[in-house]
């Protein structure tokens, strides 16, 4: 669910993105999504909160 959030999100198909990483992680007792995709010359980094899947913090930067 968290990685279609963020795929929405930055206006990205599935299938154009590339070396996905996803982690479930404890930020001070809130579980949070860390989804991390790359597309075209961009990568991609949403925090997601795994309750509600609010997208609680997105970057995109060009990929080096």
């Amino acid at each position: 669910k968290a990685k279609s959030i963020a795929l929405n999100h930055a206006g990205v198909s599935e299938s154009k993105a590339y070396d996905m990483d996803i982690e479930l992680d404890d930020e001070d007792g809130k579980l949070v999504y860390e989804v991390e995709f790359k597309y075209g010359s961009m990568e991609y980094d949403y925090e997601i909160d795994a309750a509600s899947g609010a997208v609680l913090k997105h970057e995109a930067e060009l990929d080096d």
